[in-house]
């Protein structure tokens, strides 16, 4: 039994464009994030 081949979806350069711009986004807002939980963690815990 054969299977049908997946048909490939065109290339589209505006949307790969569109799409590394929100990952991009999303990576600085999980990096920001981070760092104001660490910075929070340091305040919290602060030796003096």
């Amino acid at each position: 039994m054969k299977l049908p081949e997946m048909e490939r979806a065109a290339f589209d350069a505006a949307e790969w464009d569109k799409r590394r711009r929100n990952n991009k986004r999303l990576g600085y807002l999980v990096a920001v994030i981070v760092v104001m939980i660490f910075l929070g963690s340091i305040w919290k815990y602060r030796p003096f």
